[in-house]
């Protein structure tokens, strides 16, 4: 038990359930912080979201902070857990995006590559393009065994060897 700023008596924040890392689940979570409130007597709006900013990662606490300077008030934990869910559903779906993107079966005569925002170039690696080339053997096998050091090298050259086996 630690003397608290908050609410002026003794809360175990030791037991403070936490949302960080691969424990994203903001349903879960709030369930178990609502749950941890009742058991410290946490009761006022103010109060649960001063521990609701204790328990979130730093990129979410500038969100929540926001938003309550925003409305000039302390947040609701359905308001939090709300702006929880938005900031993480971003961030999955960017990652699904790369994801499908890394997948893509790149085309011949179609170079999708150069036609990405700089920013999500840097997410894509040759071996990601190497694995994009795989459903096109021979072309794969070209690209893989030339050892290149960086993407744009990667494109040349399947799109070189594209060219080759369509002209024999």
């Amino acid at each position: 038990m630690r003397n608290n700023n908050f609410t002026g008596h003794r809360v175990d924040t030791g037991s403070l359930p936490r949302i960080t890392g691969s424990r994203r689940d903001a349903e879960i979570w709030k369930f178990k912080i609502n749950d941890w409130f009742k058991r410290e007597g946490i009761t006022t709006d103010e109060n649960k979201f001063s521990y609701t900013i204790t328990a979130v990662e730093d990129n979410i606490v500038r969100i929540l902070m926001e938003k309550e300077k925003e409305v000039n008030r302390a947040l609701t934990l359905d308001e939090c857990v709300k702006l929880i869910k938005k900031k993480y559903w971003r961030e999955n779906l960017k990652e699904d995006k790369l994801s499908q993107l890394k997948k893509i079966i790149i085309t011949p005569n179609e170079n999708l590559y150069d036609q990405l925002d700089f920013n999500y170039k840097s997410y894509i690696s040759v071996i990601d393009y190497e694995n994009a080339l795989r459903q096109r053997g021979r072309i794969y096998e070209m690209v893989a065994m030339a050892d290149v050091d960086n993407l744009e090298d990667a494109c040349r050259l399947a799109e070189k060897f594209e060219s080759i086996i369509n002209k024999s």
